[in-house]
């Protein structure tokens, strides 16, 4: 019998980080334009965006563009709106999301599917916990739930390793909805959360999100008045304890996401995990957020 060890922030954070790495090498993937291209999405500028946001919102349905511009809390309008102009007039919500694991099933065949990977023990454990969540607050982790059903019936269906992306892409997005939350009530504004992840991270966030020069130096001014930061570049320790604060609060209204499982159960699911984590690391698809191959 299992000892009945509660769940541990630890345990939560490291199930985040795994989740994390599984999913997001699709964000960075050279192969992506090629795959929605096939939909009639992307172009030139701004339009090549549009895969992103049109493929990740995909599970809600067609929203609207300004409901999309919502959903993507740190990016700028003035990005998000012209990637989507048109968008729903050349595709649809399904077909982006097949897309998208197409997207999913290019990555795992460029890492190297091996059969080894307990992904079937694993699977089974996540149906478990997503069978288990509420949706209340969470619309991205409701809508990809929602898309497990079209999977079923898709060309995918019988590929378990991108149902385990899909059911790893529900547990980040749970977590993630209850951080735009927080954010929401902090508060900091969509341009001043960009603004402290860029002090952290660097200026590649900066270059990214779109932020007109006045809405970022506006932001600058706010936070520096609030003692986040000194300067666009450098958080302060009060900013740096409040950034973290955000972070470890999200971990623990993550917390409930394990209910019914013992910290060694879930730390059992994070080692099943680690070996497809870490065949996706040594191929070079997570350099982007700095995780490189052992010789690399």
């Amino acid at each position: 019998m299992t000892e009945a060890t509660p769940v541990t922030l630890e345990t939560v954070s490291r199930l985040h980080d795994l989740t994390t790495r599984l999913h997001v090498p699709i964000y960075f993937a050279r192969e992506a334009g090629d795959e929605y291209a096939k939909e009639g999405v992307g172009g030139e500028g701004l339009k090549a965006m549009g895969g992103y946001f049109g493929s990740r919102t995909a599970a809600m349905g067609e929203l609207p563009t300004e409901m999309v511009a919502a959903t993507f809390y740190n990016w700028s309008p003035d990005v998000v709106t012209p990637a989507m102009d048109g968008l729903w007039g050349v595709t649809s919500a399904e077909a982006m999301q097949l897309a998208r694991w197409r997207l999913a099933g290019v990555i795992f065949d460029s890492v190297g599917r091996d059969d080894a990977w307990p992904v079937a023990e694993a699977n089974a454990i996540l149906h478990k916990v997503v069978g288990g969540l509420s949706w209340g607050g969470r619309p991205m982790a409701a809508g990809n739930n929602d898309a497990m059903r079209l999977l079923d019936r898709s060309p995918h269906a019988g590929d378990d390793l991108i149902r385990l992306w899909q059911l790893t892409t529900i547990v980040r997005e749970w977590r993630g909805d209850a951080h735009i939350g927080l954010l929401v009530a902090e508060p900091l504004s969509p341009a001043e959360c960009t603004v402290v992840t860029n002090a952290q991270y660097g200026g590649f966030v900066k270059a990214s999100r779109g932020w007109s020069v006045g809405d970022w130096d506006a932001a600058v001014a706010s936070l520096v008045e609030r003692g986040w930061i000194t300067d666009e570049d450098t958080l302060t320790d009060e900013g740096t304890r409040r950034r973290e604060g955000i972070e470890a609060r999200t971990n623990e209204l993550s917390t409930p996401m394990w209910d019914g499982m013992s910290d060694i159960e879930v730390n059992h699911l994070g080692d099943l995990l680690e070996p497809v984590v870490d065949a996706i690391i040594e191929s070079g698809r997570l350099k982007p957020i700095g995780l490189r191959p052992r010789n690399g």
